[in-house]
Parts: C-alpha cells; sequence; structure tokens
C-alpha cells in the first residue's frame, strides 16, 4: 500500500510555494482547467461537491480551483507544516494533517479526489469516492521546469517517473476519460526566483554553488503537465 512520507517538507518549502501561488500566474492555465471539468461534473447535481485535494500541501492550489464556487473543499497533507499555513490562510475549507492511508473521511463521501503533483493511494481513493465520483490526477512531464533541473543538475541526470508506469496504475482502478496536455512557458522575475528554486524537492539534491548558480541564472521556466481524468471503476 502506498504511503505518504514527509521526507524534507518543511516550513521554507511550504512558504516558497504559497509565494508563488499567492503572487503569481504560474499555475493559472492548470487551475482553470480543473475547475472548468470540476463545473461539468457538477452542472447536475444540486448538491454542493465535496471535493478532496490529497496531498494539499500548503492549500493555494485546491483554494484557486473551488474560490467562487459552491463546493466544499477537503485538504489533507502528512506534512504539518504546509497544513498549518493552509489552515491559517484559507478557513472556508478543511484541513487534514495526515496519512491518507488512514484517512478520517467516510466511505463513498468524496465527490471529486485531486491528486496534483503528488502521490497516490488508489485503494484509498477508491474507498473514499462515491460511486460515480472522479479523479484528477496532475503528473509531470519531460520538460517539466527543466531550465531549473539543468541548472543544478549539470553533471548529472535527474528523471522524472515513468510516464508509461504512471498511466498503468491510473488505468488499473479508474477509467480514463480524458488526458490533457499542458505546457507552457513563463518568464522568471526577479521576486520569484528565490521561492521557484525552493517550492520544491529539486532544491533536496542540488548542491550549495549549484543553487546559488540556478538563483542567479533562471531566466524563464516551463509547465509541462498531463491532467488525468478518470472515473471510479
Amino acid at each position: 500500500m502506498t504511503r505518504f512520507f514527509k521526507g524534507n517538507y518543511d516550513k521554507r518549502l511550504f512558504a516558497a510555494k504559497r509565494n508563488i501561488l499567492s503572487h503569481t500566474a504560474i499555475y493559472t492555465p492548470l487551475t482553470d482547467i480543473i475547475r472548468h471539468w470540476i463545473e461539468d461534473y457538477s452542472s447536475g447535481s444540486s448538491q454542493p461537491l465535496h471535493i478532496l485535494d490529497a496531498g494539499a500541501g500548503e492549500g493555494s492550489l485546491l483554494q484557486q480551483i473551488i474560490q467562487n464556487t459552491p463546493a466544499m473543499g477537503w485538504g489533507i497533507d502528512i506534512a504539518k507544516e504546509g497544513i498549518a499555513i493552509a489552515s491559517s490562510t484559507y478557513d472556508q475549507q478543511i484541513w487534514f494533517v495526515g496519512d491518507l492511508a488512514y484517512s478520517p473521511f467516510a466511505e463513498g463521501q468524496l465527490d471529486v479526489i485531486l491528486n496534483i503533483l503528488s502521490p497516490s493511494n488508489y485503494g484509498e481513493f477508491g474507498r473514499v469516492m462515491k460511486k460515480d465520483g472522479w479523479i484528477i490526477k496532475v503528473i509531470p512531464r519531460d520538460r517539466y521546469l527543466m531550465e531549473m533541473r539543468e541548472l543544478l543538475f549539470r553533471d548529472r541526470s535527474h528523471q522524472l517517473d515513468g510516464r508509461a508506469r504512471v498511466l498503468y496504475r491510473f488505468a488499473q482502478h479508474h477509467h480514463l476519460v480524458d488526458c490533457i496536455p499542458l505546457t507552457y512557458t513563463l518568464p522568471v522575475t526577479e521576486i520569484m526566483k528565490n521561492s521557484l528554486i525552493h517550492m520544491t524537492p529539486l532544491s533536496w539534491q542540488g548542491t550549495e554553488s549549484a543553487i546559488a548558480s540556478a538563483q542567479e541564472s533562471l531566466s524563464q521556466i516551463t509547465i509541462d503537465l498531463e491532467i488525468l481524468v478518470g472515473k471510479r471503476r
């Protein structure tokens, strides 16, 4: 059974992520697409949707996706530092510190599960989703943050998880409704550089000199993602 591990997810990482998500439009195309899918799903329902962000971090993506909608948002993450930021910032959602393998949700409680650049626990997803529930999973593609990876790992490769393996595991548990590629490149402003470097686990593996060089040299960043939309089997 897949477990969520805290690793080095500390306050610095979540503060950097919140700074980027709150003060830039770096993931706006992604949140717009997800919101449109949720609106389509909810069009036939007279009740507010219950939406879980599994691996919610500091909560900004869930907030951006469901703001100005009647949906009830739930966020869970193993890292208490992220949930502390989320709960103090976005008080209209409900936040939990916990491992999804031991989630507090009742069977068949949730309409939509979001799993954005985070590990999955498909057994638990299946338990807590409604029979007609949806999952929206976001995975990185080969060019995701490539400029940062090239600067941090000049002398060694840094591989992303294999897409084929991720799709295979997804399809074992969910009917794949759509795969949506999303690629764009944005300029990096001075105010973004430090937060960009530290908002992902990439900085854990970079040397101090590589991080300093990346902060100095980073001028643009590529977002290269795939959005998997699935229905419970």
